[in-house]
């Protein structure tokens, strides 16, 4: 089998987690649910949505909260999948900021914290530190949706379909931090 078959066939895996962790950026505050993690991820100003169905094949949302516009939630109503999002993980006083691709899962546009080493090689050093760090945020949600997807398959998916209802609604347009 060819390599960009097997990323398709893989696809959907991607496509689940980004809905995953466009869902637990609004429920559950942007929280990993990892113990000891106290990182928050959130889906920033970027929403790329793609379909095989319909007359519409791509959707891309952008600027302002597209994570949370009736249009994003109608495209999932109908069937629509995240193909890439960029996001934004805050820890501490810590922030970077990405676009995550659903197929591969490639973290691109990647803007790291600042740096603060003087010379070139502490700048380095730091900027490897914090390339590690942010990706070490990721690989932790992706470990912990994966347990929840494996674990309770049924459930997660009930999770998500009573998600986008409540986006559709306008019930799940408030965060949870503003409530």
């Amino acid at each position: 089998m060819k390599p960009m078959e097997l990323i398709e066939q893989g696809r959907f895996l991607g496509e689940e987690f980004l809905l995953w962790l466009w869902m637990q950026s609004q429920m559950e505050g942007g929280a990993s649910g990892v113990e000891g993690d106290g990182s928050a991820c959130f889906v920033d100003d970027a929403i790329q949505l793609v379909s095989e169905r319909g007359e519409v094949k791509e959707i891309s949302l952008r600027k302002g909260s597209p994570s949370e516009s009736r249009e994003a939630f109608e495209a999932l109503s109908r069937g629509m999948r995240p193909a890439r999002m960029k996001l934004r993980i805050l820890s501490g006083d810590m922030e970077w900021v990405f676009s995550l691709s659903a197929a591969t899962l490639d973290m691109g546009t990647l803007k790291l914290p600042p740096s603060t080493g003087k010379a070139p090689q502490d700048r380095l050093h730091d900027r490897l530190y914090l390339l590690e760090e942010g990706a070490g945020h990721l690989e932790r949600r992706l470990r912990r949706f994966l347990e929840v997807r494996s674990g309770t398959p049924a459930e997660l998916l009930a999770q998500m379909k009573a998600w986008v209802r409540s986006g559709l609604s306008g019930a799940g347009g408030e965060a949870p931090w503003e409530a």
